[in-house]
């Protein structure tokens, strides 16, 4: 495979999985990561006594004899779960930690340098000088399972784009299931109070749509991975949308959404850009442009991750509290 080649496939999984494939929390309902294991931080003899485990993953179990103090991940959307629930500081190395740095949400843990970048695809040498107490992967590493298994216990856990799906699956790994809930709960607090407020603003059954310039057009999102914008929040979908896909600058005006929300091209691929759009007679007609509801966000907000998802909840609320 040629280096353009990977190239290639790592933007456009790395779009898949927080575009297409997919502003920092500091609103007052936003869980702190550093606080988000405060209870369990303040028993560590219960932690101690969960361990050794066992973990059920799915290649089958994998015996823990202690709590990991330090994990490699290979799959980042992990070790983002793993800065959700405030065990930052036990990931030192992640394959993928360039797209994380993208995103401003992530910078407060990736701003020393201290995590280790694996590679855009798993780098086994970088991984094994880490000498990892265990690496937490994802199936679509199967093809490395075997060499990864060789440098430290390995969890597998399957890909998925809701994030709840996921989260608790992670901290198992650490002991740190009540952390995960606790994010859970403060996530579906804070999904609900958005709610509420968007339908007393009017707002709700607006047409909406997700999206980031790709190319000479956008790519936009819809599908498992944006329900707490369309079916929880209540911003209406088009009938024709699929769960992502590539659309033009015309086939978005027959859309013409009462919102848009422009994600920031963070694979630097795109030809066509903002202020060209500015520009642009098309765009400006937009119904979304001209009644100042085109908003440009931190592309996180349209991606599957736990982190991103919550900041995307804050942008709603500011928007409908007339803050935006």
């Amino acid at each position: 495979m040629s280096g353009l080649q990977k190239k290639s496939r790592f933007r456009f999984r790395t779009a898949w999985l927080l575009g297409a494939v997919l502003i920092a929390i500091a609103g007052c309902g936003a869980p702190n990561a550093d606080k988000a294991n405060d209870g369990a931080a303040a028993e560590p003899a219960q932690q101690a006594a969960e361990f050794p485990k066992v973990i059920k993953d799915a290649k089958g179990e994998v015996a823990l004899e202690s709590k990991p103090e330090t994990i490699a991940v290979t799959y980042f959307p992990y070790a983002e779960h793993l800065f959700a629930i405030g065990q930052a500081d036990a990931v030192t190395g992640v394959v993928g930690l360039k797209s994380l740095q993208n995103f401003p949400v992530y910078k407060p843990f990736l701003s020393d340098g201290r995590i280790a970048d694996l590679g855009d695809e798993a780098n086994l040498e970088k991984i094994m000088a880490l000498a990892p107490d265990v690496i937490i992967t994802s199936d679509y590493e199967e093809a490395i399972y075997d060499k990864l298994v060789k440098i430290a216990p390995t969890i597998v856990i399957p890909v998925s784009e809701k994030w709840e799906d996921t989260i608790t699956k992670v901290a198992e790994v650490i002991g740190e299931e009540e952390a995960a809930q606790q994010y859970i709960d403060s996530y579906h607090k804070k999904l609900d109070e958005v709610a509420a407020r968007m339908e007393q603003s009017g707002e709700k059954g607006k047409t909406a749509v997700f999206m980031m310039t790709w190319g000479k057009g956008f790519y936009y999102y819809s599908g498992p991975r944006m329900e707490p914008y369309y079916k929880q929040l209540g911003f209406k979908e088009f009938d024709d949308m699929e769960d992502y896909g590539e659309i033009s600058l015309e086939g978005l005006s027959k859309w013409n959404p009462d919102y848009i929300f422009l994600g920031q091209d963070f694979t630097n691929a795109a030809e066509l850009t903002a202020d060209e759009l500015a520009k642009n007679a098309v765009w400006n007609s937009l119904a979304a442009v001209k009644n100042k509801k085109m908003f440009i966000v931190d592309t996180e907000i349209v991606g599957p991750l736990a982190m991103g998802q919550f900041k995307g909840l804050e942008f709603m609320d500011q928007i409908m509290s007339g803050n935006k």
